[in-house]
């Protein structure tokens, strides 16, 4: 298999940091796998590291049992022109999609692949699905565009066989969405909290405590106005930490407001001392037995915070749409364009 490595040896002196990172270089090394596809990939999920999945464009699902040295490409029968934008999996045979274009929006397979059953149908006009979430085994929450003046927002008990709409939302504001560039606009924690971030004439949080039955609504001062403005991703490493990204998609280099914290589980977000770069995409809670930051990706870059948000460093200009690490590892993979996915390692110095 032919395997092109991207290092980058990034020198960074941490201002201000948590455990062992303190006055640490960390670099960042990039190693691209072959996929042989072309599809646009903005759906991940790692389940171990050896089980890789992922989704896009083209009816496209991906699967490596291997940790992305081989990749078992699958392509949904009847959904050539889906996009899925949103992807979860339990194993290497059990996952779930969700895409932008209905009605048949939700498919689960139990084979790796081979067969998909439709788990969501639904014909109501304007339905795009953004970004489906799963707290544990089988409380799920998927969420697409605003209809009617409210965020459609559907909640599962069992795993996706059943899926509900939620009524208990907060009104939207008009020209207000949600972002599917990284299956990452919904967070949902095993104890019940949920957030939902939101952008366009808005960039919003909306907060649940109960497993998404019930939510409030906070502002954020994250820039907003335009379609292509607004929060895009929305990570949390504990019911009250959290971190939020994004910007303007096509003025990458815009980069006022792009980020903001909390400590309060959402319920206010502050500014940080120092943004990301630039727009970013993609952002998550990485994490050892030791270790606990967050890392933030876009289609220009990518950039660390080790003290929870309050400061960004630049790490490299590499770029990709999604990132997931691979649990309880300073590792993980990134994927993006052109069915691009790489290996990602976080190297302490």
């Amino acid at each position: 298999m032919k395997v092109l490595v991207y290092l980058f040896f990034v020198s960074i002196i941490i201002l201000q940091s948590c455990g062992n990172f303190k006055n640490r270089k960390i670099d960042i090394k990039f190693t691209e796998l072959q996929t042989n596809t072309d599809a646009s990939l903005r759906g991940l999920f790692v389940v171990d590291e050896n089980v890789v999945w992922a989704s896009g464009s083209k009816g496209t699902v991906l699967v490596s049992a291997d940790g992305g040295e081989s990749w078992k490409v699958n392509h949904i029968s009847g959904a050539a022109e889906n996009d899925f934008r949103s992807i979860y999996a339990w194993d290497k045979n059990r996952a779930m999609v969700f895409g932008v274009a209905g009605p048949a929006f939700g498919y689960a397979t139990e084979d790796g692949g081979e067969t998909w059953e439709v788990i969501f149908r639904d014909s109501t006009k304007g339905l795009f699905f953004n970004s489906l979430k799963f707290a544990d085994e089988k409380n799920g929450l998927a969420v697409s565009d605003p209809v009617d003046k409210k965020i459609f927002l559907i909640r599962t008990e069992n795993g996706g066989k059943s899926w509900e709409r939620v009524d208990d939302l907060p009104d939207a504001v008009d020209g207000e969405a949600n972002f599917a560039a990284s299956n990452t606009c919904i967070e949902f924690l095993p104890s019940g909290s949920a957030w939902i971030a939101t952008g366009g004439k808005a960039a919003r949080v909306l907060y649940s405590s109960d497993f998404g039955e019930t939510w409030k609504v906070t502002e954020t001062p994250i820039v907003s106005g335009k379609s292509s403005s607004g929060i895009f991703s929305i990570s949390f490493k504990n019911d009250n930490e959290g971190v939020i990204v994004g910007g303007i998609y096509d003025q990458p280099e815009y980069s006022n407001n792009i980020a903001a914290y909390t400590i309060d589980g959402g319920k206010t977000w502050i500014s940080p001392e120092t943004m990301p770069k630039e727009y970013r995409s993609c952002v998550q809670s990485v994490s050892n037995k030791r270790e606990i930051f967050f890392f933030s990706i876009g289609k220009t870059g990518n950039d660390l915070s080790v003290d929870g948000g309050k400061n960004w460093k630049f790490l490299s200009e590499t770029g990709f749409y999604t990132f997931r690490n691979i649990p309880g590892e300073l590792k993980g993979f990134a994927a993006g364009a052109n069915g691009k996915i790489s290996k990602v390692e976080f190297i302490k110095k």
